[in-house]
C-alpha cells in the first residue's frame, strides 16, 4: 500500500482542515494515501496485477505536486465511502413541478460535494425559481452539512421573455444584503450574437443590459450555445442542458464530471529551448486519465440519482485540467500577454489533449470503450471531428498524430471517455500544490506568494538588475510606476488587472482551441473600466471563438478575492 510523503506544512494542514478536505485528525499525507488507495482499489477491478504499480505512479505524481485532484476527490476518496467523486452535475429535476422535491435532490447533490447547473428556459418565471434555488443553496451552505462551498449555475436563453429581469437580478445584491451562491449566464446562439453586434434591436439592447449588469456585479456571463453544442461529441445521448458552475463543461441531464489537474509549473526544465519536460507531462497525463476513469468507477454506485449512473456509464466523461500556467510562464521568463506565452500554453495543452485521448484509447482496449462511442453513433465516427485539433500550429503533436488517432477511434470505437480535457478554475485545488489557479495570471507579487512563485519573481528582477524594486512589489503586490523599468520585466511580472482585456481573451482563445470543452477564464478589468469595455470584451470573446466569457470589474462586489484586491492596491 502506497504511503504518501507529500510536502506539508502547518499552513497547508490548516487550509485543508478549514475546507473540510481532511478530518480533524488527518494530515495532508493521510489524504494522499487514502486517495491513492481508493483509486487503486477501483483500478484493481480492471487490472488486478497492475493496480499496485499504478498506485505507486499516482502517489509519486501527487507527492511531487504534479497532480492535484478536485475538491470532492480530496474530500471523499477513501473517507466518505457513500459519496461519488464528482465535482458537478445537472440534477434531473423538473423545475415546473414540486419545488420541495427539487430542494431534496439539490441538497443531496450539495451534501455529496457536487456543484449543480440548471436551465431555466422552460419556466414562465425563471427569476422566482432562481431565487428559490439560491435560497436552498444558501441554507445548505449555512447548515453545516456540506463539506465545501459548492458552486451553482443557472442559464437562460437570450430570447426568453424574462431575459431582461434575469440579467438584472443580481445587480445591487450587496446593497440589499443578499447572499448569492449562484452564477448566472445568458446562452446565446451565433445568429443572436451577430444580430446584437450588427445594429439596433432587442438582441443589442439585452447585450448592452448584460454588459451594464456585469460591470456592476460580475453577472451575467455569456455562453455561446452553438459552440458548446458543436463540441458535444455524443449529441445522440442528449443535448447539453446546462454547464458546470464555472461553465468549463457542458452537461446533459444527470451528467457529472470528475476533475483532476496537472500542475504545469512542475514540468519546467530550465532549458532555454524547450522549457517543458514534454515526456514527463505526457506520462503524468496518462496516469491522471487512468485515475479519473477509476474515479468514475468508484462513483457509479453512489450518485444521488440513478440517471447519473446510467449517463456516466454511457459517456464516462472526465476532465483533465491544468493549474500553474502562470508559474510555468514566469519560470520560463515569458509574458502572459505575449505570442510566446500563448504559444507555450498551446504546446502543453495540445499535448495534454492528445495524450489524454491516446491514454483513453489504451484503456478502452482492455476495459472497453464507453458505449456512447463504441456504438459508432458519436461524432468520433467521423475522423474530422478529432482532426480539427490538427490545425494547431504546435510542435508537440503532429498532424499525422491526430490523423492516426482520429482514424483509430472512428474505426474501432476504442475510446474509454467521451471527453477528456477541460479547463476548470481550480480555485481550491491549486493552493494545495502551491500553484497559480487554472490558466489565470498571477494576481499579486507580494510576500505571501508560495516559495517557488516568489523565487520566479526574484529571478526576473535579478535578471533585469532591479532587485531594488523587490520591497515595493512585496508590499504593494505589483511593480512600481517607474518609467525606467524594462518593458520586458513589466510584461513578465504583469498581474491580472495590469493585463489588457485583449491579453486575457487572447490566452482564453489560445487555450480554447486545444480543449474538448470550454475554458473557465475571467477577464479582470480595473475599477476604472466602463460598461462599454465590458461590452467590447463580450464582442471580442465571440469573435475570437471562445465558448463563453466572464468579466469582473475590480471592486464591483463587496466580497471579492483578496488576491485581486491586493493586486490593485496602491
Amino acid at each position: 500500500m502506497y504511503q504518501s510523503t507529500f510536502p506539508t506544512s502547518p499552513q497547508l494542514e490548516a487550509y485543508l482542515r478549514s475546507g473540510r478536505m481532511i478530518s480533524e485528525h488527518e494530515t495532508a499525507q493521510d489524504m494522499v494515501t487514502r486517495i491513492v488507495a481508493a483509486l487503486e482499489h477501483a483500478d484493481a477491478r480492471f487490472d488486478p496485477a497492475g493496480a499496485e504499480a499504478f498506485g505507486e505512479r499516482l502517489g509519486w505524481a501527487c507527492d511531487t505536486e504534479r497532480i492535484v485532484f478536485s475538491t470532492p476527490i480530496m474530500t471523499n476518496a477513501g473517507r466518505h465511502f457513500d459519496r461519488p467523486l464528482a465535482a458537478c452535475a445537472v440534477p434531473p429535476v423538473d423545475l415546473r413541478g414540486d419545488l420541495s422535491q427539487v430542494k431534496t435532490v439539490v441538497d443531496d447533490h450539495h451534501r455529496a460535494g457536487m456543484g449543480t447547473g440548471f436551465n431555466l428556459d422552460e419556466l414562465d418565471d425563471p427569476v422566482s425559481v432562481l431565487l428559490y434555488l439560491n435560497d436552498v443553496a444558501v441554507a445548505g451552505a449555512n447548515s453545516g452539512t456540506e463539506d465545501r462551498p459548492v458552486g451553482n449555475m443557472a442559464i437562460l436563453a437570450l430570447d426568453h421573455p424574462a431575459a431582461a429581469e434575469f440579467i438584472g437580478c443580481k445587480v445591487g445584491a450587496d446593497a440589499r444584503g443578499e447572499t448569492w451562491k449562484f452564477n448566472i449566464s445568458l446562452h446565446i446562439t451565433d445568429a443572436q450574437m451577430r444580430a446584437a453586434l450588427g445594429g439596433p434591436g432587442r438582441e443589442r439592447d439585452l447585450l448592452t443590459a448584460a454588459s451594464e449588469a456585469a460591470h456592476a456585479c460580475a453577472d451575467p456571463g455569456l455562453l455561446f450555445t452553438d459552440r458548446m453544442n458543436e463540441g458535444n461529441p455524443t449529441s445522440e445521448v442528449g443535448a447539453y442542458v446546462s454547464t458546470a458552475p464555472c461553465a468549463e463543461v457542458g452537461l446533459v441531464a444527470g451528467e457529472t464530471c470528475q476533475f483532476g489537474y496537472l500542475n504545469l509549473g512542475r514540468f519546467h526544465t530550465g532549458d532555454a529551448g524547450v522549457p517543458v519536460d514534454l515526456g514527463a507531462l505526457a506520462d503524468t497525463t496518462r496516469t491522471l486519465v487512468r485515475a479519473l476513469d477509476d474515479a468514475i468507477e468508484a462513483s457509479l454506485a453512489h450518485y444521488p440519482s440513478p440517471l447519473s449512473a446510467q449517463v456516466m456509464g454511457t459517456k464516462r466523461k472526465i476532465g483533465v485540467g491544468v493549474c500553474g500556467l502562470a508559474d510555468l510562464l514566469l519560470a520560463a521568463g515569458l509574458p502572459y500577454d505575449s505570442v510566446e506565452g500563448r504559444r507555450l500554453a498551446q504546446e502543453v495543452l495540445a499535448l495534454v489533449n492528445y495524450t489524454s485521448k491516446l491514454a483513453s484509447v489504451e484503456l478502452a482496449r482492455t476495459r472497453g470503450g464507453c458505449p456512447a462511442v463504441a456504438g459508432g453513433l458519436s461524432r468520433y465516427a467521423d475522423p474530422a471531428f478529432l482532426r480539427r485539433f490538427a490545425d494547431l500550429e504546435v510542435d508537440s503533436v503532429t498532424r499525422g498524430d491526430w490523423a492516426a488517432l482520429a482514424d483509430e477511434i472512428a474505426t474501432t470505437g476504442h475510446l474509454r471517455n467521451s471527453s477528456t480535457i477541460a479547463v476548470p478554475p481550480t480555485g481550491r485545488s491549486a493552493p494545495v500544490v502551491r500553484a497559480s489557479t487554472g490558466i489565470e495570471p498571477l494576481f499579486r507579487l507580494s510576500d505571501d506568494l508560495p516559495g517557488h512563485q516568489r523565487a520566479g519573481v526574484v529571478a526576473a528582477l535579478k535578471a533585469a538588475g532591479r532587485t531594488d524594486v523587490l520591497s515595493f512589489a512585496s508590499t504593494h503586490g505589483r511593480l512600481p510606476a517607474d518609467p525606467t523599468l524594462p518593458e520586458r520585466l513589466r510584461a513578465v511580472l504583469a498581474t491580472a488587472t495590469q493585463i489588457s482585456p485583449g491579453g486575457h481573451l487572447a490566452m482564453a482563445a489560445a487555450v480554447q482551441a486545444c480543449v474538448d470543452e470550454a475554458v473557465s477564464k475571467t477577464v479582470n478589468l480595473p475599477a476604472s473600466a466602463t460598461s462599454i469595455e465590458v461590452y467590447d470584451t463580450y464582442a471580442t470573446a465571440f469573435e475570437l471563438g471562445c465558448k463563453g466569457i466572464t468579466v469582473y470589474v475590480d471592486g464591483s462586489r463587496d466580497v471579492q478575492p483578496q488576491a485581486l484586491a491586493t493586486a490593485t492596491a496602491s
